[in-house]
């Protein structure tokens, strides 16, 4: 996707979030916690798009949505693939590891801390104690075992492993109370109980869907599936229902 491209949806996002709240102070905590799907590459968060490049974060200031403006770019390493925002920090998955950094001072990205590992594909989602990371072996992500791993990030400077899930085959992932919902492509998704992180429960599968990414909005879990989007009502996490499909 063309950086110009790019540019112009993050506008229009931000745009359509204004439209729809009277205020900053009004928006859900999902949103002041960063609603989005752990695949994504670029993402808003406190009036700034924070973009990967491959190697680097290119941060825009978007007070003025229709014209973007670059503050600066960020060297993060090797493979940059996915953003995730919580709170005042940015959760980076790249190809070699998981990167915590302070958006305390939006314009200016710092690295708080990091966790590294063998070279696989890892979208990332957390919370204020605990991340979350998929890694997912074999072409062309490279040698990993399959599964959720679970960090200890009570010290961001400074993440711990805590526990590794197997899961085979797993894509996204999202978070929603002491839940985590993982995408398996055609194997489905599967919810998994983290009430103790230490300790993590497969609940069960859903397998009405090739499922690639996940993101939890309120009582709602949008699904990005291989026909376009699968919508679930979560208010029941013991028996989460299909409410409506998109296909595209």
């Amino acid at each position: 996707m063309r950086i110009e491209k790019i540019l112009s949806v993050a506008g229009i996002f931000l745009i359509l979030i204004t439209a729809c709240s009277k205020d900053a102070n009004n928006l859900s905590s999902d949103a002041a916690s960063g609603a989005g799907g752990s695949l994504a590459r670029f993402t808003i968060a406190a009036n700034h798009l924070y973009l990967a490049d491959y190697n680097t974060i290119e941060v825009y200031d978007l007070a003025d949505a229709a014209n973007p403006v670059k503050k600066t770019s960020v060297n993060v390493g090797f493979g940059v693939e996915t953003i995730y925002p919580y709170q005042d920090k940015l959760f980076i998955g790249s190809r070699d590891g998981m990167f915590i950094y302070s958006i305390t001072n939006p314009s200016n990205p710092v690295k708080l801390g990091e966790a590294r590992h063998v070279r696989s594909c890892d979208p990332v989602v957390a919370n204020d104690t605990i991340a979350y990371v998929t890694l997912r072996g074999g072409s062309p992500c490279g040698p990993a075992q399959d599964g959720l791993y679970i960090y200890d990030i009570k010290n961001v400077t400074a993440p711990v492993q805590k526990n590794l899930f197997p899961l085979s085959n797993p894509y996204g992932l999202g978070l929603r109370d002491s839940v985590v919902f993982v995408c398996r492509g055609s194997s489905g998704l599967s919810l998994v109980n983290v009430k103790r992180p230490s300790s993590p429960q497969l609940m069960y599968t859903v397998e009405d869907g090739n499922f690639l990414d996940v993101i939890p909005y309120n009582n709602l879990l949008i699904c990005y599936v291989s026909t376009g989007l699968q919508m679930y009502d979560i208010s029941n996490l013991n028996q989460i229902t299909k409410v409506g499909t998109v296909n595209y």
